[in-house]
């Protein structure tokens, strides 16, 4: 999902909103519901230590249609 192979590579921030706002508006329409959902799984540390990529594939199972 990301444009930029170097930050897929890179650990998601949970602490820096900037993070949180860059993945949720790779999702035009749904970017409040993945930002809350993002937001959630920091929370409860479920995506402590993942990379964007894992957080793209967490987000692709976790929010459909």
């Amino acid at each position: 999902m990301a444009k930029d192979k170097k930050k897929d590579d890179e650990l998601f921030n949970c602490s820096q909103e900037h993070e949180l706002n860059y993945v949720a508006k790779l999702y035009g329409e749904k970017e409040e519901v993945v930002k809350k959902f993002l937001k959630e799984k920091c929370e409860s540390g479920e995506i402590k230590n993942f990379t964007h990529k894992e957080v793209y594939a967490l987000i692709k199972d976790g929010i459909r249609d």
